[in-house]
Order: structure tokens, then sequence, then C-alpha cells
């Protein structure tokens, strides 16, 4: 797995601006697998709980699945050596230091779920490439 750490993300330890109650901190999991039908499976019963959402998001269309704290969205892509990926974007809210869990521990619990899960179910993974990405308006 690869991490792609942004300076000014995470909470005031690493050195970031803070979260605002009105903003998400988005994480971008980028999965590449043989067959992603499995690995779509295991999201499905990682947030088959959660309600369905359709927001824009400064002019574009966001869709997908949220318990009101964090946000769960999904779409095929392809890596940058053509193989097959799914793009798994997770979005948590919540204040450092104001929420209990706050956002980062949200996104750390639901990214160790994830990765947890797919190797107890042994679907054999290739790469799982993390991003983070700057904060955005929060829609809800």
């Amino acid at each position: 797995m690869r991490w792609n750490r942004r300076g000014e993300w995470g909470p005031e330890l690493f050195g970031g601006p803070r979260l605002k109650p009105d903003q998400w901190a988005p994480l971008e999991a980028r999965i590449v697998a043989t067959h992603l039908d499995p690995v779509e499976r295991v999201l499905e019963e990682l947030t088959g709980f959660m309600d369905y959402f359709r927001e824009d998001v400064e002019g574009t269309p966001l869709t997908g699945v949220t318990d009101g704290q964090l946000a769960v969205t999904q779409s095929p892509d392809t890596d940058s050596f053509g193989r097959r990926a799914l793009s798994v974007w997770f979005y948590a809210g919540g204040p450092v230091g104001e929420a209990s869990p706050n956002a980062f521990e949200r996104l750390g619990k639901a990214s160790r779920s994830l990765v947890d899960e797919l190797k107890a179910e042994g679907i054999e993974i290739q790469e799982i490439r993390w991003k983070e990405h700057p904060y955005i308006r929060r829609p809800f």
C-alpha cells in the first residue's frame, strides 16, 4: 500500500489547518485487483447500513452512502498502467478536538475496516494507493 501524505492535511498535530464543522476531509483509496467484483461486494457489506445520498458539491454531483458523519463513494477507474481499478472515496466530518471520534479517527477506522475485510475474505489485491485530498465543503 502507498500513502500520499499532504503536508496541510490531518489534525493540527501534523501542521495543518483545523477542519471546520462545515468541511469534510476526503481520503481516496485506488484499489487495483484482477477481479473487482469481490472488492465491491466487501464495500457493500461494510456500508450496507448507510443511507444513499446525492448532493452537488462545488457544482458536481456526488452520490454515495453516508451515516451522517462518514460518507463513501465509489467509481470504476484505471491506474497509470491501464489496469482496472476501483476508486473509493471516504469523506469524514467532525472538527478535530471537538467531536469524538473526530474526522481523522473516522477515516482511519474506515480504511482499516476495508483492508481488514479484504484480507479476511482472502481477496487478492494487487495494490491500494491512498491519497489525501484538500478539504471540501460539507454538503449536508
